[in-house]
């Protein structure tokens, strides 16, 4: 089931090696969501932060996973977060403003304290939510994600469109990669001018494969008596008392971490 792409390693592959994979996979996916949404309702920096550290423990100190690995997941997403973060963090405008501002052709970029604040709070807590379930599909195969969703009744093409979605991702960095490394060999990015054209025939070429590689897919799970329902063989595992305990402590100490942080503010 765990797989290889390329030069690049599918998530699955890292669930597949993951030390929390014989937990019940329903467990997972609900208590990622019960965290997910009391990060969120909280809006509190301390308890993200908590939960920052949490999902970095739960994956690398009980999940196996390596440290650097981890870190370099979270570096994608950070990228968007903090370009996003740039727009509440500092405004533009004619006129002098903020408590902080640097005038530049009679144009103000100005900021404050407040508003360096709330952009900080809100990478962090974003942050924390990536992580949950960064750390959420880091220990569960895909296809328990899926049996996990179809038992709690999410309706079966939004199922269906998740599975296929998410297996198109790696087809086509696959055959990007391909691609890459064949214009590679014939010298289609010696130069900046060779490489633009490289890329643009790559973009219309992917379009082209992508179509191709749909049409194959679909002719498989036919071949293989496709009924408009995918099913997936899975292992039953049964769910631990212990689990439940801790997820419960889990919540009681973000409620306490946020009771007491109340008053607490930069």
């Amino acid at each position: 089931m765990a797989h290889q792409h390329g030069g690049y390693f599918s998530i699955d592959l890292y669930a597949f090696n993951s030390k929390l994979k014989k937990i019940n996979p329903e467990y997972k996916l609900i208590s990622a969501l019960i965290t997910l949404i009391l990060t969120i309702v909280f809006n509190n920096i301390f308890v993200s932060a908590y939960i920052l550290f949490l999902m970095f423990f739960i994956t690398v100190n009980l999940g196996g996973m390596d440290i650097f690995e981890y870190i370099s997941m979270l570096l994608a997403p950070l990228g968007f977060i903090v370009l996003a973060s740039i727009s509440i963090a500092f405004g533009l405008s004619f006129e002098q403003a903020g408590e902080f501002y640097i005038k530049i052709f009679n144009i103000y970029i100005h900021t404050s304290r407040i508003q360096l604040i709330e952009a900080f709070e809100l990478m962090i807590k974003v942050l924390a939510c990536v992580s949950i379930m960064q750390s959420l599909i880091l220990s569960t195969m895909p296809y328990e994600i899926i049996n996990a969703l179809r038992s709690m009744h999410v309706p079966k093409l939004i199922i269906e469109l998740m599975n296929l979605i998410y297996r198109f991702i790696f087809i086509l960095i696959e055959s990007y990669i391909n691609m890459r490394n064949s214009a590679i060999s014939r010298l289609g990015y010696h130069n900046f001018k060779s490489s633009i054209f490289t890329f643009g025939n790559m973009a219309g070429n992917i379009l082209v494969v992508s179509l191709k590689k749909a049409n194959a897919y679909y002719t498989a799970m036919e071949a293989r008596c496709f009924d408009g329902d995918l099913n997936f063989l899975q292992e039953e595992k049964k769910l631990k008392k212990k689990n439940l305990v801790l997820t419960v402590l889990n919540i009681l100490i973000m409620f306490a971490i946020w009771i007491f942080t109340l008053n607490y503010g930069f």
